[in-house]
């Protein structure tokens, strides 16, 4: 009897110690999985932040330049025209269809790539979320989208924007290209009404909190005052309470961007 139960004491510690192996093995796998996908995706953001940052700060750039003189300086045009007949208004196209192309590019490349698993990657998608939300975005996403594709040139890992002068002629000379600009094109053109050129404003702010959160340092980017006189009581509010109250919760000076309060509400 003893000799039996010196035996199972055996058994029981080869197979006690045999589900111990495979369990920290299993532990350990998870852990070094998690470390790579967070290795990925820092490596990812780091390889993609930069143009991102670049074109976010020539857009907000351009759009402070013209919210400081109401937008006056953007000659009309015939948006049905083939020309664009105004570089300053071909300027102000091109850099948001550049920044919309990175976006593209960041969408189709990281595909595969988890960029929750790294801190500055989950601001980035907040950010691109609440520039893509309903009340936030430009045009409709479908159209972003297309215009993004529009500008890109290249495959895969080489994709690229195309450059100011033959995005012109694209313009000018390709109807399809034409065809998917025609929503940006029709905004642009109305900057002369309220509701337009608030919603260009809202759009810049985002974009402003996008490059100070993102590159705090501005190593990359310029560090510009903002605009809050130029907001009506509606942008302040729909700024303070739907885009910092719920999108981007995690910036923290949010005055900087808005100045202080246009009323109480209600």
């Amino acid at each position: 009897m003893a000799s039996d139960i010196g035996w199972l004491g055996v058994v029981a510690a080869a197979l006690g110690g045999g589900f111990t192996v495979k369990l920290l093995d299993i532990i350990y796998q998870e852990i070094r999985h998690r470390f790579d996908r967070k290795r990925t995706a820092s490596r990812f953001v780091d390889e993609h932040l930069d143009p991102l940052l670049k074109a976010s700060d020539e857009l907000f750039g351009k759009l402070r330049s013209l919210a400081e003189k109401d937008f006056r300086e953007l000659p009309r045009i015939n948006s049905k025209s083939n020309s664009l007949q105004s570089e300053e208004f071909g300027s102000l196209l091109y850099l948001f269809s550049r920044f919309w192309a990175q976006i593209e590019i960041l969408r189709r490349q990281g595909l595969s790539v988890a960029m929750g698993e790294d801190s500055r990657g989950r601001q980035l998608k907040n950010f691109l979320d609440c520039l893509e939300s309903r009340r936030v975005r430009i045009i409709d996403r479908t159209a972003q989208r297309a215009v993004g594709e529009v500008m890109l040139k290249g495959q895969h890992v080489a994709l690229d924007a195309i450059s100011f002068i033959d995005f012109i002629k694209a313009y000018e000379t390709d109807e399809t290209a034409r065809r998917w600009l025609q929503a940006l094109v029709t905004v642009l053109c109305r900057t002369r009404h309220t509701y337009e050129r608030q919603r260009l404003l809202q759009y810049g702010v985002v974009l402003h909190a996008l490059i100070d959160t993102l590159d705090p340092k501005h190593h990359i980017t310029r560090d510009r005052p903002s605009y809050p006189g130029k907001l009506t009581k509606q942008s302040w509010q729909d700024l303070r309470y739907r885009v910092f109250g719920r999108y981007l919760t995690f910036v923290r000076d949010i005055r900087k961007y808005l100045g202080p309060p246009k009323r109480r509400p209600q």
